[in-house]
């Protein structure tokens, strides 16, 4: 990753405009609260969140992100999400809540991060998250065209491992053990974004197709969840880290439905 792409995501924060993850996620955390910030890069986020009055602790890969985000936060660890060395580094330390900003699509498993975070949560705590939405109708229009290309920010950041529908977003957080209290979209236009198909290329019944499904405005979701049932939280040598592998049971299962009445829109 170059110089110019390592702290991407910290660039143009507007947590005043009201159709942005970062002022949603704000909002959805809430002021005075102890904060777990997974992937926190510079302290984009942990200093909003410290303006209102939370107390953020960040987990950061990157040495030098790690280092500008230690001016915004009470304490940086510096580990991998993959691994477990944050989760010894955390002990018995428990949050109010924690903070997933644009970082679960850039993990090979975020179901077992989502249910090791769980943990960490104090009783009544909770997990914001924001993810974007791979079928946008941008995307959508893109693929009838042949085009499937990775850019350096958005949609198909060639950094995303997995991607998400609101769908799949449902079926995440009931296999991580969460249920989801909220869903709000971040919406934009078809041919507002980073993906520009070409219109005059598509036949004007696929282009009409698409745009007369609002959910096709839907750029990123925003989500607030808690745990189904209380984590684990004994001494931190005698707990089970549920999620390591694939053999849990009991999990809650759930499918989401077309059209979610718990989201938020904004034209």
């Amino acid at each position: 990753m170059t110089d110019k792409q390592k702290f991407k995501y910290g660039e143009g924060v507007n947590c005043t405009d009201p159709n942005t993850s970062h002022s949603r996620m704000v909002a959805l955390v809430g002021d005075n609260k102890t904060v777990l910030e997974f992937g926190c890069a510079s302290g984009y986020m942990s200093r909003v969140l410290r303006e209102h009055g939370c107390r953020v602790t960040g987990i950061e890969l990157d040495h030098e992100a790690a280092r500008l985000a230690a001016e915004h936060c009470e304490r940086v660890i510096e580990a991998d999400l993959s691994g477990e060395d944050w989760m010894t580094q955390l002990g018995n330390t428990r949050f109010d809540v924690a903070v997933f900003g644009d970082v679960l699509e850039h993990l090979a498993d975020p179901e077992a991060t989502l249910r090791r975070a769980a943990h960490f949560l104090k009783p009544n705590g909770y997990v914001v998250v924001s993810i974007p939405n791979i079928a946008h109708g941008s995307v959508r229009l893109a693929l009838l065209s042949g085009e499937f290309r990775y850019r350096n920010l958005g949609l198909l950041d060639h950094t995303h491992l997995r991607f998400f529908t609101r769908e799949s977003v449902h079926e995440l957080f009931a296999r991580a053990g969460y249920l989801m209290e909220e869903l709000q979209t971040c919406r934009l236009g078809i041919f507002d974004g980073e993906v520009r198909p070409k219109r005059e290329a598509l036949p004007d019944e696929a282009v009409a197709y698409v745009e007369k499904d609002q959910e096709a405005l839907d750029y990123q979701f925003v989500c607030k969840g808690r745990p189904a049932e209380p984590a684990n939280i004994g001494p931190l040598e005698a707990r089970t880290w549920v999620g390591v592998g694939h053999g849990t049971t009991n999990k809650p299962r759930c499918r989401a439905p077309r059209r979610s009445t718990g989201r938020c829109r904004i034209s």
